[in-house]
């Protein structure tokens, strides 16, 4: 027997019943008996009968009534007909109720094996095909989101619109009802959301502003050290989710896929079902891996562009304050061409250059924009960042952006 699946008999014959059940019991098939025509088909209905043997004369309907009700079934069973009548009506009757064998009585019990067998036989392959076929959906959506997924990695540097289409693709593949990817900032050691698909809209605001702390989850090990995906079916009881982000907002399932560039956290993806408890077998995960792999490539790629892209402005910058040095003769001019250059070169909001006289440090020169944060005309070595930094004699960054740099013998210039 295959499953839960077992043969009923529907005859009202006690001896018959007996030989029949005794027989199929020790070929391995389960088997149960109901007695009529009504019990028959209450049973057929409840499910898990793969088979049925039926006494087309049975006490209270007709045997043919019970196959024709059975065959209006999602999940008919089969038929075979057991009957003293051997009649041409009686095989008319097994035909049009779609058995699939008939025996008169007494029953070859040689040949209802051979008939039992094949008809196991066949639901089983027609299980397996089912099986396969929904395998073979499953693959073809997998194929197809990894198509989508390498596509927009081939196809764009627009960070926050690859990451929004993958989240799609992402959610579309795992059946969830949202996905949200987040990105890792060096300085504050957060993962910051980035891009997202299908935020119900009562969240997204505060959302779109939640940051999760890096080192501070229950994850953190098994995510970012042992570079594995975590899930939880029930997030809202599981000590990792510990962050008042999924506490807040509850949901019943979500997966965390780490986004990793060589030995470095570069982000990550965070998979919601609302309702649904999701689980994952390993083959799922290895493939959500594959996808990483391939997203950690399109980050790499768009660091490696605005490198290339930074060090392209740099030499434009340069350049250009060759060219144009080389036309200045005026001092003040050449300090106020070196500090609008270095502002833009850095693209700070605002730059000035301090010169050392003495002790003090005097404003050289200064963009429009650095006059509110440049009052005093000169300061001491050692006031403010530009002092220190003079003082000091190492380059230094500062809250905001700011950066101040040293010459210790001509003074010190400051950007914000």
């Amino acid at each position: 027997m295959s499953g839960e699946e077992f043969i009923l008999l529907v005859n009202d014959d006690r001896d018959v019943t007996k030989t029949l059940r005794d027989f199929l019991r020790g070929e391995g098939y389960g088997v149960e008996v109901a007695r009529s025509g009504a019990e028959g088909l209450r049973r057929i209905r409840e499910g898990a009968v793969a088979l049925v043997l039926l006494n087309l004369a049975l006490p209270d309907v007709k045997g043919a009534a019970v196959m024709r009700d059975a065959q209006q079934l999602d999940a008919p069973p089969e038929f075979i007909v057991i009957t003293e009548q051997a009649a041409l009506d009686a095989v008319i009757d097994a035909i049009e109720g779609g058995a699939v064998g008939y025996l008169p009585k007494p029953v070859d019990l040689a040949r209802l094996g051979r008939i039992v067998r094949r008809v196991f036989e066949r639901r089983r392959l027609l299980r397996e095909n089912t099986r396969l076929q929904v395998e073979l959906r499953g693959r073809l959506a997998e194929s197809e989101a990894l198509v989508e997924i390498s596509s927009t990695v081939s196809s764009t540097l627009d960070i926050r619109e690859a990451l929004r289409r993958i989240c799609r693709a992402l959610a579309r593949l795992l059946g969830a009802d949202t996905a949200a990817a987040y990105l890792h900032d060096l300085g504050t050691d957060q993962l910051l959301p980035t891009a997202a698909y299908h935020v119900p809209k009562e969240y997204l605001t505060v959302l779109a502003a939640a940051p999760l702390p890096l080192s501070e989850q229950g994850f953190h090990a098994s995510v970012w050290t042992e570079r594995r995906p975590v899930w939880s079916d029930d997030v809202a009881r599981d000590p990792r989710f510990s962050h008042e982000m999924f506490r807040s907002f509850r949901h019943q399932s979500g997966l965390i896929l780490p986004l990793l560039i060589e030995d470095r956290v570069a982000g990550g993806f965070y998979i919601v079902w609302w309702t649904a408890r999701r689980r994952f077998e390993e083959r799922e995960l290895r493939m959500l891996d594959h996808v990483c792999e391939q997203v950690g490539l399109l980050l790499r790629n768009a660091s490696l562009y605005e490198e290339a892209e930074r060090n392209r402005h740099r030499l434009e910058v340069l350049n250009e304050v060759s060219r144009q040095l080389a036309a200045v003769h005026d001092t003040d001019e050449v300090l106020t061409l070196i500090v609008n250059q270095a502002a833009r070169l850095v693209k700070a909001e605002a730059a000035g250059l301090r010169l050392l006289e003495g002790d003090d440090l005097v404003v050289g020169a200064r963009t429009e924009s650095a006059a509110p944060l440049m009052i005093r005309p000169r300061i001491k070595l050692g006031e403010s960042l530009t002092g220190k930094v003079v003082a000091g004699g190492e380059t230094s960054t500062g809250f905001a952006g700011s950066w101040a740099c040293r010459s210790r013998a001509a003074g010190g210039c400051s950007a914000r």
